[in-house]
Protein backbone atom coordinates (compact mmCIF):
# COMPACT_ATOMS: atom_id res chain seq x y z
CA UNK A 1 0.00 0.00 0.00
CA UNK A 2 1.25 3.53 -0.84
CA UNK A 3 0.32 6.35 1.56
CA UNK A 4 -0.06 10.04 0.71
CA UNK A 5 3.64 10.92 0.97
CA UNK A 6 4.63 8.16 -1.44
CA UNK A 7 6.07 5.80 1.17
CA UNK A 8 5.10 2.17 1.12
CA UNK A 9 3.55 0.17 3.92
CA UNK A 10 3.93 -3.58 3.49
CA UNK A 11 0.63 -5.36 3.20
CA UNK A 12 -0.09 -7.22 6.42
CA UNK A 13 -3.08 -9.54 6.86
CA UNK A 14 -5.42 -8.49 9.66
CA UNK A 15 -5.85 -11.27 12.23
CA UNK A 16 -9.36 -12.69 12.20
CA UNK A 17 -10.06 -11.70 15.79
CA UNK A 18 -8.70 -8.17 15.41
CA UNK A 19 -11.24 -5.38 15.83
CA UNK A 20 -10.67 -1.73 15.00
CA UNK A 21 -12.36 -0.59 18.19
CA UNK A 22 -9.85 -2.51 20.29
CA UNK A 23 -6.89 -0.93 18.54
CA UNK A 24 -8.23 2.56 19.15
CA UNK A 25 -8.18 2.13 22.92
CA UNK A 26 -5.12 3.38 24.83
CA UNK A 27 -3.22 0.38 26.08
CA UNK A 28 -3.44 1.28 29.76
CA UNK A 29 -6.56 -0.90 29.66
CA UNK A 30 -4.52 -3.90 28.51
CA UNK A 31 -2.79 -4.05 31.86
CA UNK A 32 -0.74 -1.78 34.08
CA UNK A 33 1.19 -4.68 35.54
CA UNK A 34 2.55 -5.89 32.19
CA UNK A 35 3.79 -2.43 31.20
CA UNK A 36 5.28 -1.73 34.61
CA UNK A 37 7.08 -5.06 34.57
CA UNK A 38 8.47 -4.41 31.07
CA UNK A 39 9.66 -0.94 32.03
CA UNK A 40 11.33 -2.13 35.21
CA UNK A 41 12.99 -5.06 33.44
CA UNK A 42 14.32 -2.83 30.64
CA UNK A 43 15.63 -0.30 33.15
CA UNK A 44 17.37 -2.93 35.25
CA UNK A 45 18.90 -4.68 32.24
CA UNK A 46 20.27 -1.42 30.87
CA UNK A 47 22.11 -0.76 34.11
CA UNK A 48 22.82 -4.34 35.22
CA UNK A 49 21.42 -3.60 38.68
CA UNK A 50 20.61 -6.51 40.93
CA UNK A 51 16.99 -7.21 41.77
CA UNK A 52 16.89 -7.09 45.55
CA UNK A 53 13.62 -8.74 46.48
CA UNK A 54 13.70 -11.39 43.77
CA UNK A 55 10.10 -12.68 43.79
CA UNK A 56 8.92 -13.44 40.26
CA UNK A 57 5.83 -11.27 40.14
CA UNK A 58 5.07 -8.01 38.37
CA UNK A 59 4.76 -6.17 41.67
CA UNK A 60 8.15 -7.25 42.96
CA UNK A 61 9.83 -6.70 39.61
CA UNK A 62 8.52 -3.15 39.82
CA UNK A 63 10.09 -2.65 43.25
CA UNK A 64 13.13 -4.87 42.71
CA UNK A 65 15.77 -2.13 42.61
CA UNK A 66 14.81 -0.57 45.94
CA UNK A 67 17.92 0.04 48.04
CA UNK A 68 17.56 -2.34 50.97
CA UNK A 69 19.74 -0.09 53.15
CA UNK A 70 17.00 2.54 53.20
CA UNK A 71 14.49 0.37 55.03
CA UNK A 72 14.61 -2.72 57.15
CA UNK A 73 14.37 -5.93 55.17
CA UNK A 74 11.29 -7.07 57.06
CA UNK A 75 9.31 -3.89 56.35
CA UNK A 76 10.35 -3.93 52.71
CA UNK A 77 9.24 -7.53 52.27
CA UNK A 78 5.92 -6.86 53.99
CA UNK A 79 5.35 -3.91 51.67
CA UNK A 80 6.21 -6.06 48.67
CA UNK A 81 3.75 -8.69 49.94
CA UNK A 82 1.08 -6.00 50.21
CA UNK A 83 1.68 -4.98 46.60
CA UNK A 84 1.47 -8.61 45.56
CA UNK A 85 -1.86 -8.96 47.35
CA UNK A 86 -3.11 -5.86 45.55
CA UNK A 87 -2.05 -7.43 42.25
CA UNK A 88 -3.92 -10.63 43.09
CA UNK A 89 -7.10 -8.73 43.95
CA UNK A 90 -6.85 -6.81 40.67
CA UNK A 91 -6.45 -10.09 38.75
CA UNK A 92 -9.04 -12.13 40.69
CA UNK A 93 -11.91 -13.72 38.78
CA UNK A 94 -15.22 -11.90 38.84
CA UNK A 95 -17.82 -13.80 40.84
CA UNK A 96 -21.52 -13.00 40.22
CA UNK A 97 -23.62 -12.06 43.23
CA UNK A 98 -25.04 -15.18 44.86
CA UNK A 99 -22.39 -17.51 43.41
CA UNK A 100 -20.37 -19.75 45.76
CA UNK A 101 -17.37 -17.82 47.15
CA UNK A 102 -13.85 -18.76 46.11
CA UNK A 103 -11.45 -19.87 48.81
CA UNK A 104 -8.21 -18.40 47.46
CA UNK A 105 -7.43 -15.81 50.11
CA UNK A 106 -8.49 -12.68 48.23
CA UNK A 107 -11.85 -10.94 47.87
CA UNK A 108 -13.83 -11.35 44.66
CA UNK A 109 -16.26 -8.91 43.12
CA UNK A 110 -19.23 -9.18 40.73
CA UNK A 111 -18.17 -6.42 38.29
CA UNK A 112 -14.99 -4.91 36.90
CA UNK A 113 -15.79 -1.55 38.49
CA UNK A 114 -16.31 -3.15 41.89
CA UNK A 115 -13.04 -5.04 41.53
CA UNK A 116 -11.14 -1.86 40.71
CA UNK A 117 -12.70 -0.07 43.67
CA UNK A 118 -11.89 -3.02 45.94
CA UNK A 119 -8.29 -3.03 44.73
CA UNK A 120 -8.01 0.69 45.38
CA UNK A 121 -9.42 0.27 48.88
CA UNK A 122 -6.93 -2.53 49.65
CA UNK A 123 -4.05 -0.37 48.43
CA UNK A 124 -5.13 2.63 50.51
CA UNK A 125 -5.49 0.45 53.59
CA UNK A 126 -1.97 -0.97 53.25
CA UNK A 127 0.09 2.12 52.44
CA UNK A 128 0.79 5.45 54.09
CA UNK A 129 3.47 8.02 53.31
CA UNK A 130 5.79 6.28 55.79
CA UNK A 131 5.35 2.81 54.33
CA UNK A 132 8.21 1.36 52.27
CA UNK A 133 7.45 1.31 48.53
CA UNK A 134 5.00 4.18 48.97
CA UNK A 135 5.88 5.74 45.62
CA UNK A 136 5.38 2.41 43.88
CA UNK A 137 2.00 2.07 45.56
CA UNK A 138 0.97 5.58 44.53
CA UNK A 139 1.94 4.79 40.95
CA UNK A 140 -0.40 1.82 41.02
CA UNK A 141 -3.07 3.95 42.70
CA UNK A 142 -3.03 6.46 39.86
CA UNK A 143 -3.36 3.64 37.35
CA UNK A 144 -6.41 2.32 39.19
CA UNK A 145 -7.96 5.80 39.21
CA UNK A 146 -7.40 6.01 35.47
CA UNK A 147 -9.13 2.68 34.91
CA UNK A 148 -12.02 3.97 37.03
CA UNK A 149 -12.40 6.94 34.63
CA UNK A 150 -11.17 9.34 37.30
CA UNK A 151 -8.60 10.87 34.98
CA UNK A 152 -8.18 14.25 36.75
CA UNK A 153 -7.35 12.48 40.04
CA UNK A 154 -5.01 10.11 38.23
CA UNK A 155 -3.23 13.03 36.54
CA UNK A 156 -2.79 14.76 39.90
CA UNK A 157 -1.25 11.60 41.34
CA UNK A 158 1.17 11.19 38.45
CA UNK A 159 2.12 14.87 38.57
CA UNK A 160 2.88 14.63 42.28
CA UNK A 161 5.08 11.60 41.70
CA UNK A 162 6.97 13.33 38.90
CA UNK A 163 7.60 16.32 41.16
CA UNK A 164 9.52 14.03 43.55
CA UNK A 165 12.95 12.50 43.08
CA UNK A 166 11.90 9.20 41.56
CA UNK A 167 14.34 6.73 40.07
CA UNK A 168 14.18 6.34 36.33
CA UNK A 169 11.98 3.25 36.06
CA UNK A 170 9.28 4.90 38.17
CA UNK A 171 9.57 8.19 36.30
CA UNK A 172 8.96 6.38 33.02
CA UNK A 173 5.82 4.67 34.29
CA UNK A 174 4.53 7.88 35.91
CA UNK A 175 5.18 9.93 32.77
CA UNK A 176 3.45 7.41 30.53
CA UNK A 177 0.50 7.28 32.92
CA UNK A 178 0.29 11.09 32.94
CA UNK A 179 0.14 11.07 29.15
CA UNK A 180 -2.79 8.68 29.25
CA UNK A 181 -4.53 10.77 31.92
CA UNK A 182 -4.24 13.90 29.78
CA UNK A 183 -5.46 11.99 26.77
CA UNK A 184 -8.52 10.73 28.62
CA UNK A 185 -9.39 14.34 29.45
CA UNK A 186 -9.10 15.37 25.83
CA UNK A 187 -5.87 17.29 26.46
CA UNK A 188 -4.17 15.91 23.37
CA UNK A 189 -1.44 18.56 23.05
CA UNK A 190 -0.45 18.02 26.67
CA UNK A 191 -0.48 14.25 26.14
CA UNK A 192 1.74 14.58 23.06
CA UNK A 193 4.26 16.65 25.01
CA UNK A 194 4.39 14.15 27.87
CA UNK A 195 4.72 11.09 25.63
CA UNK A 196 7.49 12.78 23.63
CA UNK A 197 9.54 13.08 26.82
CA UNK A 198 9.61 9.30 27.28
CA UNK A 199 12.52 9.10 24.86
CA UNK A 200 14.52 11.44 27.10
CA UNK A 201 14.43 9.09 30.08
CA UNK A 202 17.65 7.46 28.87
CA UNK A 203 16.46 3.89 29.18
CA UNK A 204 17.44 2.67 25.72
CA UNK A 205 15.33 1.34 22.86
CA UNK A 206 12.37 0.39 25.04
CA UNK A 207 11.77 4.03 26.01
CA UNK A 208 12.38 5.43 22.53
CA UNK A 209 10.08 2.83 20.96
CA UNK A 210 7.22 3.72 23.27
CA UNK A 211 7.69 7.44 22.70
CA UNK A 212 7.42 7.00 18.92
CA UNK A 213 4.55 4.53 19.32
CA UNK A 214 2.52 6.99 21.35
CA UNK A 215 3.24 9.79 18.90
CA UNK A 216 1.99 7.54 16.10
CA UNK A 217 -1.08 6.50 18.07
CA UNK A 218 -2.08 10.11 18.75
CA UNK A 219 -1.48 11.00 15.10
CA UNK A 220 -3.80 8.12 14.17
CA UNK A 221 -6.46 9.31 16.60
CA UNK A 222 -6.16 12.81 15.13
CA UNK A 223 -6.80 11.44 11.63
CA UNK A 224 -3.25 11.90 10.31
CA UNK A 225 -2.85 8.41 8.86
CA UNK A 226 0.28 9.21 6.87
CA UNK A 227 2.18 10.50 9.90
CA UNK A 228 0.91 7.64 12.06
CA UNK A 229 2.12 5.07 9.51
CA UNK A 230 5.48 6.81 9.24
CA UNK A 231 6.03 6.80 13.01
CA UNK A 232 4.91 3.18 13.42
CA UNK A 233 7.23 2.09 10.61
CA UNK A 234 10.09 4.06 12.14
CA UNK A 235 9.81 1.99 15.31
CA UNK A 236 9.98 -1.25 13.33
CA UNK A 237 12.87 -0.02 11.18
CA UNK A 238 14.96 1.16 14.13
CA UNK A 239 14.23 -1.79 16.37
CA UNK A 240 12.90 -4.89 14.51
CA UNK A 241 12.75 -6.87 17.76
CA UNK A 242 10.71 -4.28 19.67
CA UNK A 243 8.19 -5.64 22.17
CA UNK A 244 5.64 -3.43 20.42
CA UNK A 245 6.01 -5.21 17.09
CA UNK A 246 2.69 -7.10 17.19
CA UNK A 247 0.73 -4.04 18.30
CA UNK A 248 2.30 -1.85 15.63
CA UNK A 249 1.83 -4.46 12.92
CA UNK A 250 -1.86 -4.65 13.80
CA UNK A 251 -2.22 -0.88 13.74
CA UNK A 252 -0.53 -0.66 10.34
CA UNK A 253 -2.92 -3.31 9.06
CA UNK A 254 -5.92 -1.31 10.26
CA UNK A 255 -4.53 1.87 8.69
CA UNK A 256 -4.24 0.02 5.41
CA UNK A 257 -7.89 -1.00 5.27
CA UNK A 258 -9.36 2.34 6.42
Amino acid sequence: MTVEDGSVISRVPVPKKLRRKELKQPDQFVGFWTRASEAAAAWAKARKRALVLGAATAATVLVGSLAISQVTEGRALRAAASLERVRKIAAADLVPAGAPPKDDGVPHFPTEKARLEGTLAALDAAFTSRTPLYNEAMLIRSSLLLDLDRAPEAAAGYEKLLSDKLDQRLRFAAREGLGYAYERQGKIKEAEAVFAKLADEGGGAFYKDRALYHQGRLAEIGGNRTEAARLYQEVLDKNPTTSLRDEITNRLAVLEIK
